[in-house]
């Protein structure tokens, strides 16, 4: 493939690393997962009625805080949440989008992620217009040729595989926010981890919110808050196999408590936008190569903000599982109106003994690939945050 530079690079050993974490019922994932959704949807219908995936990108949302009334034993919402899901798609085609339609599916689909949430506690809406004729005009440059011209100018940055401080971090999120967890410790969704690592010592800092209905006092807030340290000090000792300590709540002062309702932050004070999370791959890793492109609600044919993420992973994992590469960090620069199989610029970085050759065909058969990974893209089979 032109273009493309492999180096090599010691193994990933930093001195100190930071790794964090914004679980699935943060305000920022909230906006992401479903800006994600919406552009899955998007895509899906533009392929079904023209052929084609059309040009639209719906990756800007915000929600904006409510208020509540709260204490142990319950409360009530003062001022609901507001949603807004914004962008851009292609009204003039075969089919198009009918953004109040999609208000309504999109409330439910937040309810979803807020099962303890009441319907009220949120309003949901959907501004979406006509594309830009330039950006439009891109896209349907590239319909019917053997890949889309990339609509943007943008990197990507890959690294494979995780830390142990990485996976400790992106586990737990999900094991306290797994249905199995929750049905037994009164928490809700907004769980939020912060993981530091110096030398061989690990601190885990957890933030999470307690269902104020199913405490009725300080002391049962405590024993919850205290199951949940016991529980993650065990989960995370398995993984990282280092002396850890276990914060949780540490912003809680005499008289105060992270109580919630819906089981988000945001129906009290904490605002919520795509991208201000995640990265792809589900983690924020200052001490890795990582580009701030969201890459949720983006295009996902034509968009190399999100394709080429996915196409960095593809290569990735498959270094590592058919090479003698043990860690590798791809980086891809794309060039706007070109096809999204032509990167400006491929950089390779690998830990091991690996043949340019073989590093250059994996390269050259991911970017061919490029209608599967849109498909995979479409299916939900990537982490985008």
């Amino acid at each position: 493939m032109d273009h493309l530079s492999v180096t090599t690079r010691p193994p990933f050993a930093p001195h100190i690393e930071f790794v964090e974490r914004k679980g699935v019922g943060h305000p920022d994932t909230i906006c992401d997962a479903l800006a994600e959704g919406l552009a899955r949807e998007l895509a899906t219908e533009y392929l079904a009625h023209t052929g084609e995936v059309q040009h639209f990108n719906v990756d800007k949302a915000i929600l904006a805080a409510g208020s509540v009334d709260i204490d142990f034993g319950g409360g009530r919402h003062v001022k609901p949440s507001r949603l807004v899901l914004v962008g851009k798609a292609d009204m003039t085609t075969a089919w198009g989008p009918d953004p109040d339609e999609l208000a309504k599916e999109y409330k439910e689909r937040l309810l979803g992620i807020l099962p303890d949430a009441d319907p009220d506690a949120f309003s949901v809406e959907l501004w979406l217009n006509q594309s830009a004729v330039d950006l439009a005009a891109v896209v349907k440059a590239g319909h019917g040729t053997n890949a889309p011209l990339a609509n943007d100018t943008s990197f990507a940055a890959v690294s494979l595989p995780r830390s142990p401080l990485e996976t400790a971090v992106h586990d737990l999120e999900a094991y306290l926010n797994s249905d199995r967890y929750r049905a037994r410790v009164p928490i809700g969704r907004d769980i939020k981890i912060m993981g530091s690592r110096i030398g061989d010592g690990v601190t885990i800092t957890i933030a999470v919110p307690v269902l104020a209905r199913d405490v009725g006092s300080a002391h049962e807030y405590d024993a919850v808050i205290e199951q949940v340290k016991e529980d993650a000090f065990a989960f995370v000792s398995e993984i990282v196999r280092h002396p850890v300590t276990i914060q949780v709540n540490q912003a809680d002062q005499d008289g105060s408590a992270y109580l919630t309702l819906s089981g988000t932050s945001a129906e009290a004070g904490d605002d919520g936008q795509v991208g201000r999370g995640n990265r792809f791959g589900g983690l924020i890793t200052p001490y890795r190569p990582m580009s701030l492109e969201a890459a949720a609600g983006k295009n996902p044919a034509a968009h190399v903000g999100k394709t080429y993420h996915a196409i960095g992973q593809d290569i990735a994992t498959r270094l590592l599982a058919e090479t003698a590469a043990t860690e590798a960090t791809v980086r891809l620069l794309s060039a706007i109106g070109h096809p999204v199989t032509e990167p400006q610029v491929a950089h390779v970085e690998i830990v091991g003994d690996v043949p340019d050759s073989s590093v250059a065909a994996i390269v050259a058969e991911c970017f061919d690939d490029w209608k599967g990974v849109r498909d995979r893209l479409i299916a939900g089979e990537y982490e985008l945050y």
